[in-house]
């Protein structure tokens, strides 16, 4: 099964609202096994099929190298939505298609959401702490959306350089990503990873 690309900032892929899936077939079967072999390569603690160019709404989590969470196994979320939301909290997050950059963002603490497993038979569950801020995080990806869009225009701007750069595809990572959907791609050598969602 091979390692796929990641899409980075800003892809217009990574900015579409993600189709629902209707049915189960190989292709979906091959493409959870290839998102949550990526996402395991990358050190990601989640994935989205549109991070590596696929539309759908389908993410992975695996949250196994999170202290406490080590028994917990990988989660396949199939047209996920939250049924409800509870609390708040602030937590540093980053992003494998945002490598590089991490930023506190306040989210709910606690939510419930339903979703699709693997096999496409119905899930319901509630999560909090950083489960719960992973599935929020994935599902903002099949909506369109990265976390640093819940930042203020200030705390942009002062991201606007390593956004641009990312843009042309001036971006160093251990894990493959797919070319900028811009001009002047600058592919870079292998650095050190940056754990991301």
């Amino acid at each position: 099964m091979p390692i796929l690309p990641i899409y980075t900032f800003d892809h217009p892929v990574l900015r579409q609202e993600t189709s629902q899936i209707e049915q189960d077939s190989a292709e979906l079967q091959k493409l959870i096994k290839n998102l949550i072999l990526t996402m395991r390569n990358a050190e990601g603690l989640g994935l989205a099929a549109n991070q590596v160019g696929k539309s759908l709404a389908l993410t992975v989590i695996d949250l196994k190298h999170v202290p406490g969470m080590e028994e917990r196994g990988e989660l396949v979320l199939i047209n996920p939505a939250l049924t409800g939301t509870e609390g708040e909290s602030v937590f540093e997050e980053g992003c494998l298609s945002l490598p590089g950059i991490r930023e506190e963002i306040v989210r709910p603490e606690k939510i419930g959401v339903k979703f699709l497993d693997r096999n496409l038979k119905e899930v319901e569950i509630e999560a909090e702490k950083i489960l719960a801020r992973v599935i929020q995080h994935e599902i903002d990806h099949l909506h369109g959306k990265y976390f640093i869009d819940y930042l203020s225009p200030f705390k942009l701007s002062l991201l606007k350089t390593k956004l641009s750069k990312m843009m042309r595809g001036d971006v160093e990572t251990e894990y493959p990503l797919a070319p900028p959907s811009g001009p002047h791609p600058k592919p870079k050598g292998k650095v050190r990873k940056l754990a991301g969602m």
